[in-house]
């Protein structure tokens, strides 16, 4: 008697160890987080505007992603009032959609120079950037991260297409003018940090200064002049606080290299932001990116400025040049201008 009762109480406690256990493993997979919770959280990133709805697509683009030190291609272009209908309005003036075939040019202008990250200067905004990714995205040329900087009473926007994250956006679409009690530069200064899958950082500035063809001549001098000082206080703002950060500056100036607005540009406003101009040129060495039929001149408006940093990297023989061909005069009154950068 004594030993079926022995037995009977050891059942009882294997009954009650299995049930105990049973217990905590369902307590312990209801309570317990999941595998996403539990997962470190990815820091966002922090771009102008969401990248283009147009991904990259693998193995369909013509140039590769560079190696460590490998260079990069950046093109500059004004492509000459890229309006489409879509676009809004920001101005009291009403805006003409740029011709289908004028727009097509653009696009194979852009696609033959294979460019990692393209500054673009006179595109009507969001609507006009989507209709050129677009027709690039056609080509082959895909662009995952884009930004436009749009301002209120002016319907030429500044942006810029890239391979590769835009890190950071510090672009200021309503840019105070130095010295100004109320004045703004009329398109703002682009400015973005981009990084590279190796690692590399460069930041890269845009704009677009006041036209020559003014009613007021001397009045749109004095506001390119203001405005190009603006610039260089920029620059020097941005070395003060990354003094060993490449600088890549890009715009359609409305000025020449030798004339006096752009000389605070080399010289900086302290010696270490002052910046490097580079010549480029095309296949007949000509240098100039814009000719104005009205007066049947050539200008050199479009340029590129690097820092001292950035032009240490490049060296001496970095690669440079201008797009010329039959598509280059279809598409704008400028030239496209790109260099190689490290």
């Amino acid at each position: 008697m004594e030993n079926r009762f022995l037995k009977v109480m050891r059942r009882c406690d294997v009954l009650l160890i299995t049930l105990s256990v049973f217990t905590s493993v369902l307590l312990y997979l209801y309570l317990a987080p999941t595998a996403q919770e539990t997962r470190p959280r990815e820091t966002p990133q922090i771009v102008a505007s969401s990248p283009s709805s147009i991904e990259a697509g693998a193995g369909e683009t013509p140039f590769a992603e560079p190696k460590i030190g490998d260079p990069v291609r950046f093109l500059m272009f004004n492509a000459q009032n890229y309006f489409v209908r879509e676009e809004k309005t920001r101005s009291r003036y009403q805006l003409t959609a740029k011709p289908v075939r004028k727009r097509e040019a653009v696009a194979d202008v852009i696609a033959s120079a294979h460019p990692h990250i393209v500054g673009l200067v006179e595109i009507g905004g969001r609507a006009s950037m989507q209709d050129l990714l677009e027709r690039l995205a056609r080509r082959g040329v895909r662009y995952p991260y884009s930004i436009v900087l749009e301002r209120w009473n002016e319907d030429r926007a500044l942006a810029l297409f890239s391979r590769y994250p835009i890190e950071k956006d510090y672009s200021v679409a309503d840019y105070m003018l130095e010295g100004e009690s109320g004045g703004r530069m009329l398109r703002g200064i682009l400015d973005v940090l981009i990084k590279l899958p190796d690692g590399r950082y460069f930041r890269i500035m845009g704009a677009h200064l006041k036209s020559k063809r003014a009613e007021n001549s001397a009045e749109a001098d004095g506001l390119r002049n203001l405005e190009a000082r603006t610039m260089a206080t920029h620059v020097m703002k941005v070395t003060l606080a990354m003094p060993q950060v490449p600088i890549l500056v890009y715009g359609d100036w409305n000025a020449g290299p030798s004339e006096p607005s752009l000389s605070i540009l080399t010289q900086g406003k302290i010696r270490k932001s002052a910046l490097l101009r580079l010549n480029p040129c095309d296949d007949r060495g000509e240098s100039w990116t814009l000719y104005y039929r009205g007066g049947k001149q050539y200008s050199t408006f479009d340029q590129i400025y690097v820092n001292s940093v950035l032009s240490r990297r490049m060296g001496r023989g970095a690669a440079m040049g201008i797009v010329d061909g039959d598509a280059a005069e279809e598409a704008s009154d400028h030239r496209a201008v790109w260099c190689e950068i490290r």
